[in-house]
């Protein structure tokens, strides 16, 4: 199928892609005690034991500045694990539903990563505005280019959930590797410190750049904690990475969709 033809698909199901987005929202949190707030509390907790064990060891100039480097990555780098992960599993787990009426199977992993997209704007605008003006943070210009670093991620975030649920269905160890690969991936990304206090040799630099989310991530650390602008060359990086990676995810979508209903 083409891309023109899916986008075409979610406009026609936009109703069922509606419920299924609110449907994912809902069941999550339900029987929990605390609910939504889980999603602001797990990330709170990640950066304040980051910062009680890891700022002064990474040489960061103050624990104030290192919760904005560490803000500016992880919250992204959740939206990442979570898309991943419940993208992964959202065909199998509508094998039912998909082997009684004919939905558009690509439903299914956008739905879950809208809803983890919901989820991210919803963390990053509420712990912005929470942790922002305790630690000396000043806005400028830079910040308005901050919707341009969201939707590149989220291009990217979108192959990942094409490419992973439709390989799941074959291959059902899927999710289970890709998050052990993804445990490593944190730390070869500069998330929780910067290459350059953590005093890394230079000829080890090329690894992370051979990480796609050291691409994706720079942006949003460099308009929320270092207040500049990303140079072009940057917003080129990033760009490009997110698309090859929606090309690609698209593409294994395309390529095995008709026959994922005989692999359910």
């Amino acid at each position: 199928m083409t891309l023109i033809h899916d986008v075409r698909s979610l406009y026609q199901y936009r109703e069922v892609l509606a419920n299924l987005v609110k449907a994912d929202l809902k069941l999550r949190y339900r029987r929990t005690i605390l609910g939504y707030m889980w999603t602001l509390l797990y990330p709170l907790a990640t950066m304040a034991i980051m910062t009680i064990v890891f700022w002064r060891a990474l040489g960061f100039e103050s624990a104030q500045h290192y919760i904005r480097y560490v803000f500016a990555g992880l919250l992204p780098w959740n939206f990442l694990m979570s898309a991943m992960w419940g993208a992964g599993t959202s065909i199998v787990w509508h094998e039912d539903l998909l082997k009684k009426i004919y939905l558009p199977k690509h439903l299914f992993p956008v739905a879950v990563t809208l809803a983890r997209f919901y989820d991210f704007l919803f963390n990053f605008a509420v712990l912005f505005l929470v942790i922002m003006p305790f630690v000396s943070y000043r806005p400028g210009l830079e910040l308005l280019t901050l919707p341009l670093a969201v939707l590149i991620l989220l291009i990217f975030i979108s192959g990942i959930s094409f490419g992973v649920s439709t390989v799941n269905v074959y291959i059902r160890d899927t999710t289970h590797l890709m998050s052990v690969t993804m445990q490593l991936g944190f730390y070869l990304t500069p998330i929780i410190y910067e290459i350059e206090s953590a005093k890394i040799p230079q000829k080890w630099h090329f690894v992370f750049e051979l990480n796609p989310m050291t691409h994706l991530i720079r942006p949003f650390q460099e308009i929320i904690s270092q207040n500049i602008v990303p140079p072009a060359q940057h917003w080129a990086a990033a760009f490009g990475v997110a698309i090859v990676t929606f090309l690609i995810g698209h593409l294994i979508y395309a390529t095995l969709e008709r026959k994922l209903i005989f692999r359910l």
